[in-house]
């Protein structure tokens, strides 16, 4: 397994990981304490040097003196340190700097309940993340709430500009391969837009209020039991279509999770709760099993879950 994390010409390995997290299992990078700022992580990430353009010129032959011709709608990327190129990508292309990324989580880290756990570059920095660990929060003494948030980005084309929760902390290039396959929801911004922070956190939620929001609806779902009949009712009703959606694979998905099947599905304020039916449901979400488009199921989720919270007061 290779981790393909950068490595300088003096040996340094551009990757840092909060050190209360443990070593990575590829035991390098710079290890750093909860109380490090952006700053810190930003030189001790190797994430302190620029992407640069500049025009992209070719020769027409072999001949040291033949006439350099320019690709107009094409530039290449490189490095400010080392001038090292990172890829030829077109002259529209809007570039996310590796210090953007680190920017992204400073207003957001503490306030918001998290804390950087990880972040690094890649394939010569190509390609650069950064991941955030969101606080957990007890929903009774066995049911946590966790995971991690990552922003990862590209200078050749590679990949989007993408923001995700996950549950998986990338120290490497086969975990963010991981994370960008297994998350659950999702911001993906092309290299044809610019990056705008303030509305991915906006879209996703990463502020004070609407964790705070969350934490207390999901902590009332949990307290509030839930009998299998009026599970049942509600999946139904989710799904639509009436009798047939009690077929539906979707449907018998939702009902056995809510019955156990789900990991942790047996937990205090899981079993037999609103809490663990809107976990049942998350997890057929992410499978993709409802028979019925995403928007109006989405649409129609919101508003049963949003009844559910407010009778449950």
């Amino acid at each position: 397994m290779s981790h393909e994390l950068t490595q300088r010409a003096d040996g340094t390995v551009e990757f840092a990981y909060l050190a209360s997290d443990g070593t990575p299992w590829h035991g390098l990078g710079q290890p750093m304490t909860d109380t490090a700022t952006i700053d810190e992580w930003r030189v001790a990430a190797g994430m302190d040097w620029r992407i640069q353009r500049s025009k992209v010129r070719f020769a027409v032959d072999r001949d040291a003196s033949a006439p350099l011709v320019e690709m107009p709608e094409s530039i290449v990327l490189f490095r400010s340190d080392n001038k090292a190129p990172l890829g030829v990508v077109s002259n529209k292309y809007q570039v996310v700097q590796p210090a953007d990324v680190l920017e992204f989580f400073r207003d957001i880290v503490k306030v918001g309940g998290l804390d950087l756990s990880a972040a690094g570059t890649i394939y010569g920095g190509k390609r650069f993340w950064a991941t955030a660990k969101i606080g957990e929060m007890a929903l009774t003494n066995r049911d946590e709430i966790g995971g991690y948030l990552l922003l990862s980005t590209s200078a050749d084309g590679s990949l989007a500009t993408e923001a995700r929760r996950t549950t998986v902390r990338v120290v490497c290039k086969n975990t963010l391969q991981m994370a960008l396959q297994g998350a659950a929801d999702s911001v993906r911004i092309t290299h044809r837009s610019v990056f705008d922070s303030d509305a991915v956190k906006d879209f996703m939620g990463l502020n004070e209020t609407a964790f705070a929001a969350f934490k207390a609806a999901a902590q009332t779902l949990a307290e509030k039991a839930l009998h299998e009949s009026e599970a049942s009712d509600f999946v139904a009703k989710l799904f639509g279509d009436g009798d047939k959606t009690r077929e539906s694979a979707g449907f018998k998905k939702v009902m056995s999770l809510f019955n156990g099947a789900g990991m942790g599905a047996m937990n205090d304020g899981v079993f037999g709760t609103r809490w663990g039916l809107l976990n049942a449901v998350t997890e057929v979400e992410k499978l993709s099993l409802s028979p019925i488009s995403t928007p109006e199921r989405m649409s129609r989720a919101h508003n049963i879950l949003t009844h559910m919270i407010e009778t449950a007061t």
